[in-house]
This record gives structure tokens, C-alpha cells and sequence, in this order.
């Protein structure tokens, strides 16, 4: 297996003469304990062809021996404080940082050391139930509009430039201002939508692109990415099905129709569960693993005593939800413009995947809290180019099948599977075997065989 995982595929020689001294002014960053990280202002256009400008706060990690070239990396959420992430993960580019000088940015709109922040709400927002008839959808759209419009008010223009297609322009602003003609581009978690959106953008402008742990914003048919992700919810359910003791499948089930018909009451957590809130914090269990299930196992036991509390993740955020308030998100992705659409499509999910159903963000979190969302959806997903270089992209449990249909759209392309739980393998599980394959492929476009594993 060693000799597997280190037996790489070369592409092409490592690339030649360092490139031009940027023409940035770089400074001290105003990061605590991240003494190599640097700093400098980018003005960048608000919009093509806009006269407003507005200033990306960009640092860089130096490389460590004779540069030729730079690396950028986007950390996901979407979220600001990029740089800060930089600075606290240092240690896994050291092998890229060799060669070359690992660089970020602040984005546009979020709180971090951008200038250009809009005032809103970044925290937890809770995930709606669905509604019942159209009057409820109705009112559902109206509520997101009145939490869209409070943020925009701040502004408006910022507020509607702010999708991943805003971000790849920024990121391309930066590469300019570096003097690269090609950008290494590391985009993890939703830092690969990012990632994709710059591939479409300027596809002659990608030495090398990776993806880890990311959603496919390229497919040609959106129901179908929804039912494909639908079926991998459902695997990773079946996989504790498996590990748990017998009957625990007929049970759960027979649990959700109990909820079907009146919410089952979580007294420690001050709440009460329908299906669809069970279904989101089991699978929000089973993330971490086996070494956790047992805990869903003792909270299905407790529900049919009448006690669903065994539920909660959290007493202060007994239901289900994300943080971040969809200002990117909801510019990025489809959403619905009916009960009947979202009533149709969570039909449609449930029979591909009785157990888990249509709770997973891009089905249920996301729709219900942009239908009404008072700016258009800018940046749909689209098929990237074929014409790419090959992608390098990697996965776990969680999101390995999503990844891979993002690279397998070019090429040439390779894929690395964790055969385990977890999320963003190189940046957040710093996972050393994941880190070695990427800085071979980044460095010097090296790629792993087909089929390969990290452990």
C-alpha cells in the first residue's frame, strides 16, 4: 500500500524561472503568533467595469527556498478571516513553501481585515421547517427578504456582488498583482466552489486547481446532483445501520413515522422534532464517526421512550442550521420559487433515500432560507471547461462522491479517498498523506495514480 500511495504520475517537469517580484507592498500582518505571515493592500473594481473600488486585505506565507511560483488557498465556510486561518496553519504547506509563497485573502463582504464589510448577522441561523401550503412558503420568502434587506441596507452594492464568480474575479486581481501568469489555486470545503467558479472564469490562467471536501457547482442537471447526493446521505446512514445492533433500521423508521404525526418533545433541549429535524441532527451525528454512533444509538432509544433531547448538538442551538446568513450562498446556488417546486423535490429525495431524506443543505437548509432572497442567484452552477489542466481532488464519507464529480469533469483528472469520517482533509484534518500528494501536485504538477487511498 506504501508503495501505492507514494508511486506518483508525472505530468509535466517542475515549472521554470522565478516570476516577477510582486507588485505589492507587503508589511506586517496584524495576526497574533504568526510571525512570517505578511500583509498588503489590493484595491480590487466592485463589479467589470465598476469605478468603485474596494481594498482585499492579501498575506502570503514567504517560501522558505528559491520561489518560482505562488499558491492560493481559500479555507471554505464561506467566511472571512482567512488570513488568520493562514497564519494558524502554517505548518502543512511546508513542503509547498519550498518553492513557492502561499497566498490569501480576505474576502469582500466578510468581517476580517478587508476593508469592505457589510454589517450583518453571521451567526447561526436555523433552518425553517417546510412549510405546509403556499400562504407558509409565502411567508417563509418574506421573512429571508426582510433578513436580506436589513444587510443589504448596508450595502447594496457590495451586498449584490458578492457570489463565488465576485470572489474568482478577486482572486484574479490577486494572481495579477503577484506577477504570476498561472495560479495554483487550493480550494477546500466551499473554497471549492470558489475554486470552480475561477476555473470557468479563466480557465487559461490554472497551472494546477484542488479541490478537497467540496460541492459540485458544475453539474449539467441539478435534480440529478441532488438525488446523487441524496444516495451518499443514505450510505453513510446504511454504514451505522450496519455497525449498530440489529433492528436499529426498522426502529428508526418507525421513530420517524411516530414524528410524522406529532414532534416528538426534547425537554433538555427546549424543543420538539419533526422528521425532517431528526433526520439533519442524525446524520449530524454520524459525522464524527463510529467512535460517536453509540450516542445515536442511546438518543433513538430515549425518542421512542417519548424523549427525543438525545438529539440536541447543543442546549443554545437545539435545531438545525448553519452559520453565515447565505449572503454568498444564495447567489451561488438554485432555489425554489414554490412550496409545490420544494414540496416536489423533498418528495422526490425521500423515496431515493427513506433514512436520511432531503435534509442535507443544498436540499433543505439552503432553499428555505434564500427563497425570497433579495438579490437573483448570479453565479448557477455550470460545467467547467474541459479544456483545464487535470484536477486534483480529495474526499471523505462525507463528501468524496461530490468532489469527484467536480474533477472528473476534466481529463486527466485524479481523485484521493479517505476511507473514513472527516471533512477538508489537507486543510482542517491536516491528514500528512493528503499533504504529501497535494504538494507534489502543486509543485510540481505531480499526480497520484488512479485510485488512490489515504488511510
Amino acid at each position: 500500500m506504501l508503495n501505492t500511495l507514494l508511486a506518483l504520475t508525472v505530468l509535466a517537469t517542475p515549472f521554470g524561472a522565478p516570476t516577477p517580484q510582486p507588485a505589492l507592498a507587503w508589511g506586517d500582518c496584524p495576526i497574533a503568533g504568526a510571525p512570517a505571515l505578511q500583509c498588503a493592500d489590493l484595491p480590487v473594481a466592485l463589479s467589470p467595469g465598476s469605478d468603485r473600488r474596494i481594498t482585499l486585505k492579501v498575506a502570503r506565507l514567504p517560501a522558505t527556498g528559491r520561489k518560482q511560483g505562488s499558491v492560493l488557498v481559500n479555507f471554505g465556510g464561506p467566511q472571512g478571516h482567512q488570513i488568520a486561518a493562514l497564519g494558524s496553519r502554517a505548518r502543512i504547506f511546508d513542503r509547498i513553501r519550498t518553492s513557492m509563497d502561499v497566498v490569501t485573502w480576505d474576502p469582500r463582504g466578510y468581517p476580517g481585515l478587508s476593508d469592505a464589510v457589510l454589517a450583518c448577522d453571521w451567526g447561526f441561523v436555523r433552518t425553517p421547517s417546510p412549510p405546509g401550503d403556499e400562504a407558509g412558503f409565502d411567508r417563509l420568502a418574506a421573512a429571508n427578504r426582510a433578513r436580506g434587506d436589513k444587510c443589504r441596507a448596508t450595502d447594496p452594492g457590495l451586498f449584490d456582488h458578492m457570489d463565488s464568480a465576485a470572489d474568482a474575479r478577486d482572486a484574479d486581481a490577486v494572481r495579477a498583482a503577484l506577477g504570476e501568469e498561472k495560479m495554483n489555486f487550493l480550494g477546500l470545503s466551499y473554497g471549492g466552489t470558489i475554486a470552480q467558479s475561477y476555473a470557468r472564469l479563466f480557465p487559461q490562467r490554472v497551472r494546477t486547481m484542488y479541490v478537497d471536501g467540496t460541492g459540485n457547482h458544475g453539474p449539467r442537471q441539478w435534480d440529478r446532483e441532488l438525488r446523487d447526493l441524496a444516495r451518499e446521505h443514505e450510505r453513510l446512514m446504511e454504514r451505522f445501520f450496519a455497525w449498530a445492533p440489529a433492528g436499529t433500521e426498522r426502529r428508526w423508521r418507525a421513530l420517524l413515522a411516530t414524528a410524522d404525526r406529532e414532534p416528538i418533545p426534547a425537554p433538555g433541549a427546549g424543543a420538539r422534532y419533526d422528521r425532517a429535524h431528526l433526520q439533519s441532527l442524525a446524520f449530524l451525528k454520524l459525522r464524527p464517526g463510529p467512535a460517536r454512533w453509540g450516542e445515536l444509538v442511546s438518543a433513538i432509544t430515549a425518542a421512542e421512550g417519548g424523549d427525543a433531547s438525545g438529539f440536541a448538538l447543543a442546549q443554545s442551538q437545539p435545531y438545525p442550521g448553519a452559520p453565515g446568513g447565505g449572503v454568498k450562498e444564495c447567489l451561488d446556488f438554485p432555489r425554489p420559487d414554490s412550496r409545490r417546486e420544494l414540496a416536489r423535490t423533498a418528495a422526490r429525495l425521500r423515496a431515493i433515500a427513506p433514512n436520511t431524506g432531503a435534509v442535507f443543505p443544498l436540499a433543505w437548509h439552503l432553499p428555505l432560507t434564500c427563497a425570497g432572497w433579495p438579490a437573483p442567484v448570479t453565479n448557477p452552477p455550470r460545467p467547467l471547461p474541459r479544456t483545464l489542466p487535470p484536477l486534483l481532488g480529495a474526499g471523505t464519507w462525507q463528501d468524496y462522491g461530490s468532489t469527484r464529480r467536480v474533477v472528473e469533469q476534466v481529463p486527466g483528472s485524479r481523485t484521493i479517498r479517505h476511507d473514513g469520517p472527516g471533512h477538508n482533509l489537507f486543510g482542517a484534518m491536516a491528514d500528512p498523506c493528503v499533504i504529501g500528494h497535494v504538494s507534489a501536485y502543486v509543485t510540481e504538477r505531480r499526480l497520484p495514480p488512479r485510485g488512490t487511498t489515504c488511510p
